[in-house]
């Protein structure tokens, strides 16, 4: 046991270590130490203090997850002409730097995926090179892609948060996005993935979920009423798009992101097949600027990925700086392309 223990303290160190400032906006982190999904998975957690307790006694560690609500964000998929599968995604969220986490977990899928620094410390960068925080990133991940081309993105919605109890084991909503990433390499494994749990939202909020995978399909998952609803493409290929609103019927959710929503549905009605770069252009148009309603701070796109599904790489500009961009892979830990800047 102690052996054992002294072992995962070493990764976790190894972790730390890895920690590094790319430029003012982005951070970069090779995730080393076992963080225990099947664990999470197998023990159930229906609310951030169940999977913060889950991570303490795992990690060993009294840190926790000041994680926050309010925030925006927009996601489309599309096949680009020479076949390339792309999937689009802008979050948008209070002003902080943003962390690039690749993860390679025994027996399970790669992945490089986007947290929010300021869920996990508070964008202090003495601190994280340190602090045990750090160590909670592969389940604060809002979206990424894993080594099979699944990409998942999380996003928020303005009505009552989901909380299943139909005897399913408890996940709540990162947790789930760690298991998508980790476990699973296409749409349908995804949605099977997500059936087998009760899903509970974090922070008081709503959320739904874009998948897509490498052989162009994609679906849109919500709960409302405690039921799971599946938007799925009319054909493979078929570019889907949300931002923060209801695709499915909810009188009792608020609309909101219908101005992003429908640049990208004129966009995409208008050119259906996208290249990465005319991805980005329409990340770029959807870019989000608002006075949060519940928090006193304006929201912002912290970041705009442009996910290659079929060479599983991420396209990155952060705080809407296109003039920068950075191409990372989810099988190549800590490798940078610098495409622009």
């Amino acid at each position: 046991m102690k052996q054992e223990r002294a072992a995962a303290i070493a990764a976790q160190k190894k972790t730390l270590r890895t920690f590094r400032v790319l430029d003012e906006n982005i951070c970069l982190l090779n995730y080393h130490a076992d963080y225990g999904l099947p664990a999470m998975l197998s023990s159930g957690s229906s609310s951030i203090l169940g999977m913060v307790r889950f991570l303490q006694r795992y990690l060993h560690t009294a840190g926790q997850l000041p994680l926050r609500s309010g925030g925006g964000c927009s996601t489309f998929n599309t096949i680009a002409p020479d076949g390339t599968v792309f999937m689009g995604r802008n979050f948008d969220y209070k002003e902080a730097r943003c962390l690039v986490v690749w993860t390679h977990p025994k027996n399970a899928y790669r992945s490089v995926s986007m947290v929010n620094q300021n869920h996990l410390i508070h964008s202090d960068l003495a601190r994280a090179r340190r602090h045990l925080r750090v160590l909670g990133a592969p389940y604060a991940s809002m979206d990424g892609v894993n080594e099979k081309g699944l990409c998942v993105a999380v996003l928020e919605l303005r009505a009552k948060p989901t909380s299943q109890k139909t005897g399913k084991p408890p996940i709540v909503t990162t947790v789930a996005v760690r298991g998508m990433l980790d476990t699973c390499a296409t749409v349908e494994e995804a949605l099977a993935f997500l059936e087998k749990y009760d899903m509970n939202d974090l922070l008081g909020s709503c959320y739904h979920y874009q998948i897509s995978d490498a052989d162009g399909y994609s679906a849109i998952v919500e709960y409302v009423d405690g039921k799971m609803y599946v938007i799925r493409q009319k054909e493979k290929g078929e570019p889907l798009k949300v931002t923060n609103f209801f695709l499915t019927p909810n009188e009792n959710a608020e609309i909101k992101g219908k101005d992003r929503f429908d640049i990208m549905d004129c966009a995409l009605q208008k050119t259906p097949s996208m290249t990465e770069e005319q991805c980005m252009k329409l990340l770029g148009s959807a870019k989000a600027c608002f006075r949060s309603r519940y928090k006193v701070f304006f929201v912002k796109t912290l970041w705009s990925a442009v996910y290659n599904l079929t060479e599983r790489s991420m396209l990155l500009s952060a705080k809407a700086d296109y003039s920068r961009q950075y191409r990372f892979y989810a099988d190549q830990p800590g490798k940078v392309e610098i495409v622009k800047g």
